[in-house]
Order: C-alpha cells, then sequence, then structure tokens
C-alpha cells in the first residue's frame, strides 16, 4: 500500500467506512489535502495521529494511578518506553 491514501484505501486501513472518513476530513479531524477534488491522506500521518493518542492516554492512566498511590510523575520518554515505541 502506497503512503499517499485514498478516502476508500484509508477506509480500509483504518477499519471503517469511506463516509466515515469523510465526515472526519470535513471537521477537520484527519490530516489531508484535496487533490484534484479527492481528498489523500498520508499512512504516516494517521499512523502518527494514532500513536499519539496512545501515548496521550497512557500518560493519562499512569498519572491517575499515581495520583491515587502518591507516586509522583512521569515522563513521557518513560510512557513511550513503555509502549515499544
Amino acid at each position: 500500500m502506497s503512503d499517499v491514501l485514498t478516502t476508500r484505501e484509508a477506509a480500509t486501513y483504518l477499519k471503517t467506512t469511506p463516509d466515515t472518513i469523510r465526515r472526519l476530513l470535513r471537521q477537520r479531524r484527519l490530516p489531508a489535502m484535496k487533490l484534484g477534488g479527492s481528498w489523500r491522506l498520508r499512512k504516516s500521518d494517521l499512523d502518527e495521529m494514532f500513536t499519539e493518542t496512545l501515548v496521550d492516554e497512557a500518560l493519562i492512566e499512569e498519572a491517575q494511578r499515581r495520583r491515587a498511590t502518591s507516586e509522583g510523575t512521569i515522563s513521557l520518554a518513560q510512557v513511550k518506553e513503555r509502549l515499544g515505541l
């Protein structure tokens, strides 16, 4: 699969429908550009977006756990290491 995806290819990659991808594009929730009247998305941008979401969720979970046990803080590097990133 190429790094540049159509809405249909992005939908297949993300296991959703092309309509969902187009809705997210209209809401500007996905990084993309229009080329000749059609949307194009970079696979690497989608991967990065999901990686950032995983890191954000892991940071929140770890902060809540540490707050509950009074352990202090954790760095972004430690979270990425735990996630294998």
